[in-house]
C-alpha cells in the first residue's frame, strides 16, 4: 500500500502525469496592464463543450482538466474588442501558455490566426507524446503500443532480437520493472514485477505520454519512465472502424540460413481484427466510445526429443559407447547387456505403454523422436468510455476494460510430459470527476481499479490419468501424469505445475487547486493498495 501527499505553491499549476492538460496565461490590455474579470473560454472542436475561466486581479486565467483535443480559445471583456484563436491541439499533461492581448473597441470578435507555437514552459518534465497518428500508421508487431516508447532519446530494448514482448525497454539506464504503467490516468502495473498486464487496442488510443525524468514526486514509486496512456472519447459525430491484421507463413519469404540448411520456413497463422465506434448520446453533453480486438496465434512445428532406442529398451547397450556397471558385483555386464530379470517393474510397465514413453521415430541415440506441435494463442479485450459534460461545472468519465487471454504452450512429444494452460484474464476501471468550485478553485478525484490473474492449469491432453498406478508408482498423483523422474538427460513426468495469482489494484487520487494573484495553491493526495494473492 502507498499513500503520498503534497502541498505546492507556484505561479503555475501543475499536472505532472495526466490524461488531461490545461490552458493558462495573462489577460492584458494594449498598454501591458493586466486586466480582471475577462472570460476566457476554451472550446472542444470536436465535442463543443466548452470550459471557462476569468482572470483575476492580476490578469491571470487558468482553465485546467481539460480533455486532451483540439480547442479554440476565446475572451470578452466589457470595452474590449473580442479574442479568439485558431485551433490549438492539447496534449496529456500539457500546460499551454497563452497570453491573451486585448485591444479596445467594440467591434466584433477578432480571429487570431497566427498564435506562435504553444511551448511546455511550466515546468521541467523531460518527455514526449507519442500522438494518435504515430500510433495508428506505424508498424507494429503484435500491435504493441509500448514498442513506441523506444523511438524516445534513453530508451533501450532489454532484448535487442525481440520487440515483441509488452515489457521489453528500460528507460534512463533503469530495468524493465522500473517502469509505471498509467491508463487514463489509474495505475496499471502488476505486482509480480512491475510489469504491464494489459495492451490496449491501438485504434482505441488517443495518445501515449512517455515522461523519463523530473516528474512529479507523485510517482515516486519508479526510478525509470513514467508511461501514460488515453482512450479515446466519442465526439458529436458518429465515427468507427473496423480492422484485420493478418500474418501468414504462405506470405513470408524463408530465412537466409534455412535456405542455407535446407530447412523450411516456420510456419505461422496469426489474426488480430476488431473495431472501434465513438459517437454522441446528448449532443455537446454526453459521448461515448467503444472498441474490441480480438488476437487469434496458431504457430504449428515440430518438436524433436531425445528417447532411449528399441535395444537399449531390451537392456542391450553394446552400442552406448560407455562401460555398464552391476552395482551389485562392481563388475561390468557382459556384452554391457543387463538382463531383462534386472529391471525394475515399473521401468517394465512404462516401456510398454506407448502413451508413457513411446518408440523412437527416427534412428539413433540422439534426437529420435520427432512430433508435431503447436503454440496456440487467444485473446479478446474491448474498452468502453462514457463522458459527461455539465456546463461549467462538472465533468466526469467512466471507463471499464476487459481481456480474456489464454495461451496453450508447445506439447511435448512423451504424452507424460504434461503442459499448462496459461490464463491472464483482465479487469480495469476508471472514474472521473472533475467539479469547478468557483472561477478560482477547482477539485479533481480520481478513482481506480485493476484485476488480473496469472493461472497455469495442468492438461493432461493425452488422457492418461493417473499414471502412476497404471505402472505401479506407490503414494497416488494429484494431479494427472507421472511423477516425475529423469532416465540420464532424458525428463519424465508431469512438467507444469498449477500456479495460481490474484492481483488487485485500487486507487484514490485527489487534487486540489486555488488560483490567487499570479499564484496557484495545488493540495493533493494519492491512495494506492495493492494486494497480491496465491
Amino acid at each position: 500500500m502507498a499513500l503520498s501527499s503534497v502541498m505546492l505553491l507556484g505561479a503555475v499549476p501543475l499536472l505532472a502525469q495526466t490524461n488531461f492538460a490545461s490552458f493558462t496565461g495573462i489577460v492584458t490590455a494594449k498598454d501591458g496592464n493586466p486586466v480582471a474579470s475577462v472570460e476566457v473560454t476554451a472550446t472542444n472542436v470536436a465535442t463543443g463543450v466548452s470550459y471557462a475561466a476569468r482572470s483575476n486581479e492580476a490578469g491571470l486565467y487558468t482553465i485546467s482538466a481539460l480533455p486532451i483535443g483540439i480547442y479554440k480559445v476565446r475572451a470578452k471583456a466589457a470595452n474590449f474588442q473580442g479574442f479568439e484563436t485558431n485551433p490549438i491541439k492539447l496534449e496529456s499533461a500539457q500546460i499551454a501558455r497563452l497570453d491573451i492581448a486585448l485591444q479596445v473597441g467594440v467591434t466584433e470578435s477578432v480571429e487570431v490566426t497566427g498564435v506562435a507555437p504553444i511551448l511546455q514552459t511550466q515546468d521541467a518534465v523531460v518527455g514526449a507524446v507519442i500522438s494518435e497518428s504515430t500510433i495508428s500508421n506505424m508498424p507494429l508487431n503484435g500491435r504493441n503500443f509500448s514498442q513506441l516508447s523506444l523511438l524516445l532519446p534513453g530508451a533501450v530494448s532489454t532484448d535487442p532480437n525481440s520487440f515483441s514482448e509488452p515489457k521489453n525497454f528500460g528507460s534512463g539506464r533503469q530495468r524493465e520493472q522500473e517502469n509505471n504503467y498509467m491508463l487514463d490516468g489509474v495505475d496499471m502495473n502488476e505486482v509480480i514485477d512491475n510489469l504491464l498486464p494489459y495492451q490496449p487496442n491501438t485504434d482505441a488510443l488517443a495518445e501515449v505520454r512517455v515522461d523519463t525524468n523530473n516528474y512529479s514526486a507523485e510517482f515516486g514509486n519508479v526510478a525509470g519512465a513514467v508511461i501514460g496512456s488515453t482512450i479515446k472519447s466519442g465526439t458529436n459525430e458518429l465515427h468507427g472502424n473496423v480492422f484485420e491484421y493478418w500474418r501468414d507463413s504462405s506470405l513470408a519469404a524463408n530465412s537466409f540460413f534455412n535456405n542455407k540448411a535446407g530447412a523450411k520456413k516456420a510456419e505461422l497463422s496469426q489474426h488480430i481484427f476488431g473495431g472501434t465506434l465513438g459517437g454522441p448520446i446528448v449532443k455537446n453533453k454526453i459521448f461515448f466510445f467503444g472498441d474490441y480486438q480480438g488476437f487469434v496465434r496458431n504457430v504449428p512445428s515440430e518438436l524433436v526429443r531425445t528417447v532411449a532406442p528399441e535395444n537399449w529398451r531390451r537392456g542391450d547397450f553394446s552400442d552406448a559407447g560407455v562401460t555398464i556397471i552391476d552395482p551389485q558385483t562392481g563388475k561390468a555386464f557382459p556384452g554391457n547387456q543387463i538382463p531383462q530379470s534386472r529391471f525394475s517393474p515399473i521401468a517394465k510397465a512404462i516401456l510398454a505403454n506407448q502413451n508413457l514413453y513411446p518408440s523412437p521415430t527416427l534412428a539413433g541415440q540422439l534426437n529420435n523422436l520427432v512430433a508435431p506441435n503447436s503454440d496456440k494463442q487467444r485473446a479478446h479485450q474491448g474498452d468502453f468510455k462514457i463522458d459527461a459534460n455539465r456546463p461549467r461545472a462538472d465533468r466526469m468519465f467512466a471507463r471499464l476494460s476487459l481481456q480474456k487471454f489464454k495461451s496453450e504452450p508447445e506439447r511435448a512429444p512423451i504424452p507424460s510430459n504434461l503442459t499448462g494452460t496459461n490464463d491472464a484474464p483482465f479487469v480495469g476501471a476508471a472514474l472521473g470527476w472533475t467539479h469547478t468550485l468557483s472561477e478560482h478553485a477547482i477539485n479533481e478525484l480520481l478513482l481506480g481499479f485493476t484485476k488480473v490473474k496469472f493461472q497455469t492449469l495442468s492438461t493432461d491432453w493425452a488422457g492418461i490419468g493417473d499414471a502412476n498406478a497404471s505402472v505401479g508408482v506407490p503414494g497416488g498423483q494429484t494431479i494427472p501424469g507421472l511423477s516425475a523422474f529423469n532416465i540420464g538427460s532424458i525428463g519424465l513426468g508431469s512438467a507444469a505445475n498449477q500456479e495460481f495469482n490474484d492481483i488487485k489494484s485500487y486507487q484514490l487520487t485527489e487534487k486540489f487547486s486555488l488560483f490567487k494573484g499570479r499564484h496557484t495553491w495545488k493540495l493533493g493526495g494519492r491512495w494506492l493498495y495493492q494486494r497480491q494473492g496465491f
